[in-house]
């Protein structure tokens, strides 16, 4: 079942063309995985299908809900994981997950929070402020956060940047865990071997062009690498 679907959204910045008529789709249970380097436009999309950025043009559609024009409908579907904190600095961990677990209606509030923290290796600083936090540790908050009310989509850009290998290994077998539960996974990375660990199909991005997919059982982790790598010295970015 379709989930999560896009058609020729493109965002643009002046006379510069940062997503490039991106048209995606993601289907319950599958994780698909965006391969590309930094610039490549990675982010501006996984903000635009968060309802964080407006696109340029294009639409996008969270099962019959037309996302753009009704933004307000679908935040609550979608757990978001990106390079900002989404979040209050002075608060601490345990404050901000109560506040937006309330925004959310989610049931058995303190005892979710406690646990996802706990998950997430964030116990020990429980009522620590965020601003304090860590490069890794902030990683580990919005992570616990974005799964918090139990979304349907999990949008992750860069899930594993500022973690240890432990929780490198938490973020595969959790999202593993969400695609079994049947949510739609997207995330964007330029590790191809964390990437194609979890994936199921592949995307690359280029100066805010999406290039086909590639489903995982038709291809392997040194071929995905080795296409990756020639398509960044095609286009000079390697």
């Amino acid at each position: 079942m379709r989930l999560l679907s896009t058609s020729q959204i493109s965002k643009h910045i002046g006379h510069r063309k940062i997503v490039n008529d991106v048209s995606l789709t993601i289907n319950a249970g599958e994780v698909v995985a965006i391969f590309g380097p930094n610039g490549a436009g990675k982010t501006t999309l996984i903000k635009i299908l968060a309802t964080l950025l407006r696109p340029t043009s294009g639409r996008i559609h969270i099962e019959d809900i037309d996302v753009i024009a009704d933004y307000a409908k679908v935040r609550h579907l979608m757990g978001v994981v990106i390079h900002e904190h989404l979040a209050y600095p002075e608060f601490t961990p345990f404050e901000n997950l109560r506040f937006f677990g309330q925004m959310y209606g989610v049931e058995n509030l303190d005892a979710r929070c406690k646990t996802l923290l706990g998950e997430v290796g964030l116990s020990r600083f429980i009522h620590e402020p965020l601003h304090i936090f860590s490069r890794g540790m902030t990683q580990r908050f919005m992570i616990a956060k974005a799964l918090l009310h139990d979304p349907l989509i999990l949008l992750l850009d860069e899930p594993f940047s500022g973690l240890d290998t432990s929780a490198r290994q938490f973020v595969m077998d959790r999202i593993a865990q969400e695609q079994e539960k049947g949510k739609a996974i997207l995330i964007t990375t330029h590790n191809t071997e964390l990437g194609y660990h979890i994936g199921t199909r592949f995307h690359f991005m280029i100066d805010g062009t999406l290039e086909a997919s590639t489903d995982k059982d038709d291809i392997s982790e040194e071929t995905l690498l080795q296409k990756y790598q020639d398509r960044l010295i095609d286009t000079g970015t390697n």
